[in-house]
């Protein structure tokens, strides 16, 4: 295979990758679900290289599970494993939001600021009533816990810190729990940003545990009223 060949590849793969990616966080691709490799070269266009690598690639997210001989399914949803996955979030990021109020500079404190502004104008829902998340609201708040946790990136924890916001997101919309209180997320924040300006890691820390409980709350609600 030439060199431009192998970087067409590699480039479509990556963009299979996103593609599936999202369509697992979705819900549009169902847990449990086999992905036959025929339905997905179908799916997205493209050849079985590619698509086998974005599949391989995926299942290191354990988004998706890759099986001898049996190809590749989409990873169950279920109580025992989101638990997990909440415990793990709150370890990590607290770790990571320790060591960025240790080792973050003006800048970051600056960067961290200003994503909060930009969250905090903009509404939650698109209807309160339906408890459809604002998609410009999504993307804010995921900036805004980016930029609280990049004082002091490490690679390999950057890396597991996005898989599990990847796994959170999708229970979200998998299982469409209750709707959250605005205001007592926005509180959170309000209080999340002021004692990481001010530099209180402690404080912090116990804000950052608390709202990663409160935002898992209802997605914990639904699981164990499930059979």
């Amino acid at each position: 295979m030439s060199e431009e060949r192998e970087k067409a590849t590699a480039t479509l793969s990556t963009r299979v990758y996103h593609r599936l990616r999202q369509d697992v966080i979705s819900g549009a691709l169902a847990p449990g679900s086999k992905l036959a490799l025929e339905m997905l070269r179908e799916r997205y266009g493209v050849g079985m290289t590619p698509l086998r690598e974005a599949l391989y690639r995926l299942s290191a997210t354990l988004l998706v599970q890759a099986h001898d001989q049996r190809g590749f399914r989409v990873a169950e949803i279920g109580l025992a494993h989101f638990e997990q996955v909440v415990s793990a979030r709150e370890r990590l990021e607290s770790l990571l939001l320790e060591d960025s109020i240790r080792a973050g500079d003006d800048a970051w404190a600056q960067r961290a600021a200003r994503a909060h502004a930009a969250l905090d104008a903009l509404p939650m829902y698109e209807q309160a009533a339906t408890g459809v998340l604002n998609a410009e609201w999504q993307s804010a708040h995921h900036h805004f816990h980016y930029e609280l946790l990049s004082g002091a990136r490490h690679f390999i924890q950057d890396m597991f810190h996005a898989i599990l916001w990847d796994h959170s997101a999708r229970y979200r919309n998998i299982l469409r729990p209750e709707p959250l209180p605005e205001d007592m997320l926005k509180a959170d924040h309000a209080r999340l940003i002021g004692a990481v300006l001010e530099r209180d890691v402690e404080m912090a820390v116990l804000v950052l545990r608390r709202h990663i409980r409160n935002g898992s709350s209802a997605i914990l609600d639904v699981l164990r009223r499930s059979p």
